[in-house]
């Protein structure tokens, strides 16, 4: 029986009663008080008596609950790094019941998982455990949440990694005639992400109006879930002008007419950074994190820059904000006083 909106009331007789609903009935049951506070015990009495069991559940049960779950819910990058996540929790608490995963296992994850991978992975395994086992609160098998007030591991603050002009241009050069130069051109115009130009349709684009349009559809999530509208360059509707005349596919970017593989580009965008001689901490992201730089050294503001990278929280945004320091002397400058 699960048993809610309970509270007490007076009847004519002088004894209090218990007012409830019981699997979606109003009902009610005396108490045999005439004091309130006797009533109130009865009440502390009953609601034990009534509180609905936790189910067991084991981490091995759930797991394989919550993948089936996700997969039609969140981006497969997500997916994965879920079984990732998930995968090494069961490493290190075993196939315990969900209701035994406690701090005690947070701590013991993040020291395990510092050993083997960066501390940015770590909380990135960190924050999806904390998405899983919030599914597990609202699925009612666990009655609290172990990783939702943790701790992140600490990490320094460091600038991202991006192309300066020369750099970019080294690499186009390294690229040539490539049929891959259209995307890495289109990345840095638009900041857009890897997955989100691989999925990118005709249909999302609107050449005469300079607006594409990105949202998640039946093999795509985008991140966040939001759809947005970007507006695109001048530099970036000439690029899709080109690549419109000559299509023959519905995505705008394709290989022989089908779908390009991901993880083909990243790994051909190295091997041209390598080849130009270029930074080794460079990859394809470094194309969106270039286009946030050339901005904010354009003197865009970090808001402007925040819409147009799609960041639902501007803290996101700030990692580019030590580029504004130096061109801020101008605006300190407009302050003058006579030292005299």
């Amino acid at each position: 029986m699960t048993v809610s909106n309970l509270f007490l009331f007076k009847r004519s007789n002088g004894f209090w009663y218990i007012l409830y609903t019981a699997d979606g009935r109003r009902q009610w049951k005396s108490t045999r008080c005439t004091e309130r506070s006797d009533a109130l015990k009865s009440l502390t009495e009953f609601k034990d008596l009534t509180k609905k069991k936790l189910p067991p559940n084991r981490l091995s049960a759930f797991t394989q609950e919550f993948l089936r779950y996700c997969t039609s819910t969140y981006a497969k990058a997500s997916v994965d790094i879920f079984k990732v996540s998930l995968r090494n929790l069961s490493a290190i608490s075993g196939d315990c019941l969900l209701s035994e995963i406690g701090t005690r296992h947070v701590d013991f994850y993040k020291a395990e998982r510092l050993r083997a991978v960066s501390p940015v992975s770590v909380n990135v395994e960190l924050r999806s455990l904390r998405t899983i086992l919030n599914a597990a609160l609202r699925w009612n098998l666990i009655e609290s949440n172990p990783f939702s007030k943790m701790q992140l591991v600490r990490i320094p603050e460091t600038a991202p990694t991006f192309f300066t002009k020369d750099d970019f241009q080294k690499l186009m050069n390294e690229v040539g005639n490539h049929w891959m130069k259209d995307f890495f051109l289109f990345a840095v115009v638009t900041g857009l992400r890897r997955g989100e130009i691989v999925n990118l349709k005709w249909s999302d684009v609107n050449i005469e109006e300079s607006i594409a349009q990105i949202h998640s559809s039946m093999n795509f999530k985008v991140k966040a879930g939001k759809r947005r509208d970007i507006p695109l360059s001048d530099v970036a509707v000439k690029l899709l002008q080109r690549r419109a005349q000559a299509s023959r596919s519905e995505y705008v970017f394709d290989f022989n007419g089908a779908k390009i593989r991901g993880d083909l580009l990243t790994k051909k965008i190295k091997q041209f950074i390598r080849q130009a001689g270029l930074n080794h901490k460079l990859h394809f992201h470094s194309l969106r994190h270039t286009f946030a730089t050339w901005l904010v050294q354009g003197r865009v503001s970090i808001y402007e820059v925040q819409k147009l990278l799609g960041h639902s929280d501007i803290s996101t945004t700030q990692i580019y904000s030590h580029l504004v320091s130096s061109e801020l002397h101008d605006a300190v400058n407009k302050i003058s006083v006579n030292l005299d």
